[in-house]
Parts: C-alpha cells; structure tokens; sequence
C-alpha cells in the first residue's frame, strides 16, 4: 500500500503539473486544483502508459516466436543434412572393408604364386645345369665373355662410324665457316698502281712545273725520287714510282705547289719536307685506324707509327692496309666460331705482315722481321709465334697461330685480290735500289728508281767523295746490277754529288 500510495503520489503530481500547463489560460498550481481532477488525470495516464506496455510487450512475444520457429526449422534442416553424411561414410567404410577384404585375398595370392615361381625357377636351373654341363657361375662367366666381345665389336663398328661422320661433318663444317667468313667480310677489292694522277685546271701550271731548261721538274724528281711525267694527258701530271709512300709525299708537295704558284727548286725543297710532315702525321692517323680496328688501345706510338706505314705499301698489288684490316675481320670470324683467343688474333693479323715496312733495309723474310719487331716492344710470345708462322717456315704453337696463317690465305687468295706481275715489279725496283746502296754505302743519301726502273738516281754525301769517286761509283753501280738484278732494255745510272751551305738569319 506504501508503494501504491506513493506511485500515485508521482503520478498525480505529474498530473498536475500537466494540468499547470494545460488549465485555460492561467498559470495554476497543482495544489490549486481539485483533487478528484488530480486523481482522474493521474488514472488516465496510467491506463495509456500501461496499454502502450502491454502493446510493447506482445510485439517482443511475437517476435521471439518468430525467431524460435525460423531456428526450430534451421535445425531440421541440419539435421536431414547430418544424417544423409552419415549415411554416405557409412557406405564409404563399408566399400574400403570389401577392398581390403580383396588385397588381402590378392595378396594371399600372389604369396602363392611367387612361391610356386621360385620352385620353377630353382627346377629350371637344375635342369639347364644338367644340360648344358654348366654351373651357374660358369654359365655366367661365359655369357659375360660373350657379351663383352659382342660390345667390343658393336663399339669399334661405333667408332668407325662416329669417326667416318666426324671427318664428313668437320670438312663441311670447316667449309661452311670459312665461306660465311668470307661472306661477312668480303671488301671490295682496289688495285695498287704505280702511278698517281694529279690533276691541273690549267696549262700554264704545267709550264712552271717544268720550270725553264726543266730545272724545276728535275728538283722536284730529285728531292722527291718519283718521275713526273706531263705529256701523257694535257689535264693531268703523273707521279710514278713504286714506293707509294714517295708518291704520297710527291702528290701533296705537288698540290701545295700548285696551290702556292712559287714554283722554283729552293721552294721545292721546303714544299716537300712540309709535305713529308703532313705524311707522317696522316701515317700516325692510319695507326690509330688499324690499332682501333684491332681494339688495341694504348699501342706503343712507335708501333702505332710503323703500322701506319703499311697504308703506302702493298702485297702482290694488294693494299697492305687494307689486307691487314681484311685479315684481322675474318681472323676475328674464325676464332669466334673457334672459341678461339679473339684478341690475341685480331693483334697477330695486324702485325703479321709488318715487317713489309722494312724489308728494304732488312734483306730477311717480312715475316721474321714482324716477329723481331714484336720481340722489340715486349710482346707475349704466343702473340710473337702467331705473327712469324704464318707462311710455314716456323712451326706454330696454337691453335690462334693457325687462325692467322688461315686468314692470310683466305685473304691473299680471292679472286683479283693480288697481282703477282706487280709484286714481281716491285721487287725488281726494289732490288735496283739495293744493288746501288751494296756498292755506295754508307756514302750513299738517299738511291731512287725512277722512270719504271730505267734510271737510277744515287744521291751521295759531297764530303764523304769526291767527283772522281762519284764516276767510279756510278760504274760499280752499274756492274753490280748487270750481274744480280734481272731487267728488261737498260738502266741509267746517274750519282749526284752536290754540295749545299745552309746558315740561319736570325
């Protein structure tokens, strides 16, 4: 009743304070009004609050029998599910049990069997023992014996086969990468001549290239050791001579003068020797070509100069350059398909034929001279050996040696790459030029062969003999070449002893 009484305390009040605010137009205190419209107020809020409870109250009812239902019919569901599995592992276990039933069984069998195949077994080898006369060990020995020689001559019949299709495969292999050698660096081919046109726009030119009475052509052909000829052709001079390094030097002497027009004999002279510093610089340039080609970065400069020589020089009317860097291409395409020493080859091929710079101070084969030279700056001697065996006469000691002498001859060897009419030229020039120098010596300047071998022009040193000797000379000269050299019609011998006196004016 106390619980009662003050629940309905709160609730009244609460009334009352609704009726405050609601009660006409007045402000009105709860304790101003009746208390039967209090108690009236109080009830009809209860009932709405309780109502609204009850209300509350069946909607959470009906959910919860909703959800019981929805978890009722999940379960069932679970239920079939977890039943139908059982059922499937009982089939299952019932399949393995009979499967293991039969490899049991099986296995029982072939137990059996296996017994029954060694009693066979054991019954036959009495019975081949008591046939053949044999033990089992003899009869295993023997087979053997029998099996081993059939392999033998089974493996030699191998052999000669694999070694029959070695050699056909190798001589076509060999074949195949010498031609795709060829194929990858074949050049076109440019015939050394022994003579250099120069062209001239006008022929007045030509007059005072000749100079009057010819003093100026004959300084020229003097300082120089070409042969001008001017007739030929009314647009052009030819330098002839054998050297081209002398018709390098004469060619750009000769367009400088041109260039100049001071054409006369004291001017000649320095012409040429600025003429002969311009050739050794674009010798240095063809060294650095050749050293690049071959990947041969830091070559001694002396090297690198004598290489660059081989520009003005030619083999059998083949470039020498050009056969080099010719060479050192299919040396390189050999020793790749070799799995050779690419390196070592493309240095060998630039310096095998080296010593053609010198032979006509050195009276040894070119290419011994090549291997003393690379002795001289120190290089490997597998290097050295690959560079003089090319032509045979030494015995090369690697398989890098024979890629050069390869290359040489692949080379030397296509069609219109030589002349050997030309080389047989040259020799023959060459050979007059060293006849004159065996007699002169020391004496002896400088010796030219001009005019296709038919002059030889011996400068001499004025000091070291006299006008007299100089006769005497020219003499011998021409007794030594009748007797060593071989020559068509005859050859002018012609020493010049001419004194100069050179002084500076500073």
């Amino acid at each position: 009743m106390e619980i009662l009484y003050v629940l309905m305390s709160a609730v009244a009040a609460g009334a009352g304070v609704f009726a405050f605010l609601k009660y006409g137009k007045r402000w009105v205190s709860v304790s101003d009004l009746p208390e039967d419209v209090v108690l009236k107020a109080a009830n009809e809020r209860m009932a709405s609050k309780m109502a609204e409870a009850d209300a509350e109250v069946a909607k959470i009812k009906e959910d919860a029998d909703n959800r019981a239902r929805q978890v009722r019919r999940e379960m069932v569901e679970q239920e079939d599910l977890l039943v139908q599995r059982e059922k499937k592992i009982n089939e299952r276990s019932r399949l393995l049990d009979n499967k293991a039933e039969e490899l049991e069984k099986g296995k029982d069998e072939l137990k059996g069997m296996q017994k029954g195949i060694e009693t066979s077994r054991t019954k036959l080898k009495e019975q081949l023992e008591k046939i053949s006369g044999l033990t089992k060990d003899e009869a295993k020995k023997k087979l053997m014996e029998e099996v081993e020689e059939d392999m033998k001559n089974y493996e030699a019949t191998l052999i000669r086969k694999a070694e029959k299709s070695a050699e056909e495969q190798a001589e076509d292999r060999a074949k195949n990468i010498l031609v795709e050698t060829m194929q990858r660096v074949a050049t076109d081919y440019v015939g050394e001549t022994t003579t250099t046109s120069v062209k001239v726009e006008d022929e007045k030119v030509k007059g005072r290239i000749i100079g009057k009475e010819g003093r100026n052509i004959r300084a020229f052909e003097k300082a120089t050791g070409v042969d001008v000829i001017v007739d030929e052709s009314p647009n052009t001079i030819g330098l002839s001579s054998f050297d081209p390094l002398r018709r390098e030097i004469a060619r750009v002497a000769l367009l400088k003068l041109m260039g100049d027009g001071r054409i006369h004999p004291g001017f000649i002279e320095e012409v040429i020797q600025k003429a002969k510093n311009e050739v050794a610089i674009e010798i240095k340039k063809n060294g650095e070509i050749l050293a690049d080609e071959s990947d041969w970065p830091g070559m001694d400069m002396g090297l690198l100069k004598l290489v660059g020589k081989m520009k003005y020089r030619t083999s059998y009317g083949q470039s020498l350059m050009g056969h080099t860097i010719e060479m050192m291409r299919i040396g390189a395409a050999l020793a790749a398909e070799l799995k050779a020493d690419v390196a070592l080859v493309k240095k060998a091929c630039l310096l095998h034929d080296v010593g053609k710079v010198l032979t006509h101070k050195l009276d040894i084969p070119h290419h011994h001279i090549s291997g003393q030279i690379a002795r001289k700056y120190g290089l490997d001697e597998k290097l050295v050996n690959a560079i003089e065996s090319h032509h045979g006469d030494i015995t090369p000691t690697s398989v890098e040696a024979i890629i050069v002498a390869v290359a040489d001859a692949i080379s030397g060897a296509r069609p219109g790459a030589r002349k050997d009419s030309y080389e047989q030229y040259v020799k023959r020039i060459e050979g007059i030029e060293n006849a004159a120098k065996e007699v002169g010596g020391e004496r002896i300047n400088e010796v030219f062969a001009i005019r296709a071998g038919r002059e030889v022009r011996v400068i001499v040193d004025p000091i070291a003999i006299s006008d007299d000797e100089a006769k005497v000379m020219a003499k011998k000269i021409a007794e030594n070449i009748e007797k060593t050299q071989n020559y068509p019609g005859n050859i002018e011998i012609s020493v010049i002893r001419e004194f100069r006196a050179t002084e500076l004016a500073k």
